[in-house]
């Protein structure tokens, strides 16, 4: 494992969502809700351009699910299986990412502590778009080596 101490910033995942992605990444949460069986496609704020002005929105939004997938891509990125066997992350919402954004996931390590020789890391962990503006914070927690690998 490399020497990562607090302030040590993470490998930044850039994504740009158009609505093709958005309408993807919904059907594919309907089929693993639904375990494969072939459903009706509803349609959604985050795939109908009507239902999201009915809900005061400019236009479909996408789900906070691609948010917190970026955000999970990013700690995997960096922590691989020691995140994916015993991570925790936790995101707050703050403003909607449309088709169209580009949005960047982030991280910055704000803690470290070493027990019975594993590194347990604190990290601030963040979705901005492209204007810079912060859509979702949150906070990971990750053990190097994970207790489970």
């Amino acid at each position: 494992m490399k020497n990562i101490e607090v302030g040590y910033q993470l490998n930044p995942v850039t994504k740009t969502l158009d609505q093709d992605r958005m309408d993807r990444f919904e059907k594919v949460g309907r089929v693993l809700i639904t375990e494969g069986v072939e459903t009706e496609e509803p349609t959604n704020i985050h795939t109908d351009p009507e239902k999201a002005k009915a809900m005061g929105l400019e236009r479909p939004i996408a789900s906070g699910q691609m948010s917190y997938s970026y955000i999970h891509e990013l700690l995997c990125r960096e922590f691989g299986i020691d995140f994916r066997q015993g991570g925790n992350l936790s995101i707050t919402f703050l403003k909607p990412v449309y088709a169209g954004d580009t949005v960047t996931a982030n991280g910055i390590v704000e803690d470290r502590q070493i027990v019975d020789g594993r590194t347990t890391l604190a990290i601030n962990v963040w979705l901005e778009n492209q204007e810079g503006n912060k859509t979702s914070t949150g906070k990971a927690i990750v053990t190097i080596p994970s207790p489970r690998t």
